[in-house]
Formats: structure tokens, sequence, C-alpha cells
């Protein structure tokens, strides 16, 4: 049996399978563990999640090899087959949300066409559901960089920096073995703080959450966690002197802020349109219905007109 291992990956009858490959995929797994239970949970049918996990992975390999691709386009301009070498590494997170977005978008406008018109079906939900999922994604295939021996810092001499040989130095050139900042391992730790964090969310504000709030947490949670890191990136990507992670955070930023606060109406103007709306449709008060003894008077009183009205054309 031809087996061997090494830093890089495993070495099985001659073919070579990276860590980088298997930490992505327990990542997958990982994301759709979650997704179910929080599909159970919320009530929707957890089978849903494998079939939009398979749209996602596709969509989402694409976005984020896109992203990575255009970011260092310099490089793969001068040998474009090493576009679709996805096992060196090279992905972008803000090109993977934006491809997992558009294969739940796409599962939904499929599922909708299948099911008619007549089936309501809450895609905010699953946005909501996706949200600690894909995160959970992102702390666990990060550990993939790790044994790439990439996104890393500058170098450090603090305890927890991660020594890397000459070889993998760009854009540092010291030649000898150095310590550097392990941004994938304070990306990794940050997400998964982040799942934490919008698992509770989603349970401790169950009943004032809207659909899509913990997807736009997740918005503000990401963008936060990569915009204070990106201050350790060097070879990053950047229009003039601002990095795109940055702009691409603020977008994000804004758009959850918008969602979470400027479309949602007020309590006291929710609560006072609902009360107009409710007068609005109270059926008009009809008049008190007389009381049996009141009936009965005015039936006497009645009749006592009635005989003396009789009485005078008698004596007439």
């Amino acid at each position: 049996m031809d087996f061997d291992i090494t830093f890089r990956g495993l070495i099985l009858f001659g073919l070579e399978i990276r860590f980088y490959s298997l930490m992505i995929l327990a990542g997958l797994l990982a994301g759709i563990v979650l997704a179910q239970r929080e599909a159970k949970r919320l009530g929707e049918n957890p089978d849903h999640v494998l079939n939009i996990a398979v749209l996602g992975v596709v969509f989402g390999l694409i976005g984020a090899r896109l992203y990575h691709v255009i970011d260092l386009w310099s490089f793969y301009s001068q040998d474009p087959a090493q576009i679709f070498v996805l096992r060196a590494g090279g992905i972008g997170i803000f090109g993977a949300i934006a491809g997992a977005a558009l294969a739940l978008y796409v599962w939904w406008v499929n599922r909708r066409a299948g099911a008619g018109r007549g089936q309501r079906i809450r895609t905010l939900r699953w946005f909501d559901i996706g949200a600690p999922a894909f995160l959970l994604g992102q702390a666990v295939g990060r550990w993939g960089n790790f044994f790439n021996k990439e996104l890393y810092g500058p170098e450090t001499s603090l305890p927890w920096g991660i020594p890397v040989g000459p070889e993998h130095h760009f854009p540092w050139d010291s030649g000898a073995a150095a310590y550097f900042h392990p941004l994938f391992l304070y990306e990794s730790l940050l997400s998964f703080l982040g799942v934490i964090m919008l698992l509770w969310a989603g349970r401790r504000f169950a009943s004032s959450l809207r659909q899509g709030d913990l997807l736009f947490l997740y918005f503000i949670w990401y963008a936060l966690e990569r915009s204070a890191l990106e201050f350790l990136r060097i070879d990053n990507w950047k229009v003039g002197e601002v990095p795109v992670a940055h702009l691409v955070s603020a977008v994000m930023i804004i758009i959850a802020l918008l969602a979470l606060f400027l479309w949602r109406r007020p309590p006291f103007l929710a609560s006072g349109r609902e009360d107009a709306r409710r007068a609005d449709s109270r059926p008009v008060e009809q008049p008190a219905a007389r009381s049996r003894a009141a009936e009965r008077r005015a039936r006497r009183r009645i009749q006592t007109d009635a005989d003396a009205s009789t009485e005078t054309e008698s004596s007439d």
C-alpha cells in the first residue's frame, strides 16, 4: 500500500489529498449538521439543507475563486491554467458569501416554481438558518490555510506566533525562519465566537427577531471581524490605499443596519397604526336593544292611547 503523510496532506496510492481540501470539506459538513438542527428547531424541513448545500458549494466555490483570481490577476493572467488549480488554495470569503447567497436564491426560485404560487416559501428564514452554519464552515475551513502555510500577518515575537519557512515568506523576505501572526487562527476563533453569538441571539430574542435578522447580524459580525484583521494584512487587495475588504465590509454593514433599524417600524408608530387599523375594521355599533320591560311599557302606552281614542269616538 502506497501511503505517506506530510504537512501538506496524505499520499494514498499515488494520489495526494491535501489537508486544505479536507478542512474545507470538514467545514462544509459541520455547517450542514448545524443547519439541519436549526431548520428542525425553526419548524422547517431539514431535508432541504442538503439540496441548498450542493448548490452552495458550487456557487460558493465559483464566487470565492473569482474573488481571489481578480485579486491576483497580475499572477493568473500570466498562467490562466492556474485558475483551476484549487488544491493549492486561494479563495475569497466575500466571493463565497455572494455565491452561497445566489445559490439559495436559485434554490428558492426553483422550489417556488415547483410548488406553485399558492405555497408560501420563507426565504429569509432559510437565510437565518444558513448564517450561523456558514460562519461555522468558515471557522473550520480556515484551518486549511494553516496547512497551506498562508494567511499570515507580519512578523511577531508573541508566543503564539507561527513559524514559517523562507519559501513562504511572501511578501516578507527575511531569508530565515521567522514567526508570524496567524491570521487564520484569529479569524477562526472570531468566527467560532460569532456562531455562538448568532445561536444565542436566535434563542434569546426569538420573540422579537424578524425573519432575516440573523443574516444581517452575520453581515455586521463578519464585516467587523474582517475589517479588524485587515489591518494586519500586508498583501491585501487594495483600491488606491484602501483595502477592498474594508469597502465590501462597509457595504455589508450599511445594508445590515438599514434592514435592522430603518426598515423596522418604531414600536409606538406600529402600535398606533395597529390601533387605527383595528378601529377602521371594527363593525359599526348598533343601538342597544331595548329590554323586555321597556318593550312591555311601550306596548301598554300604545294600547292605552288606542283605548282613549275609542272612548272619544263613542262619546261623539
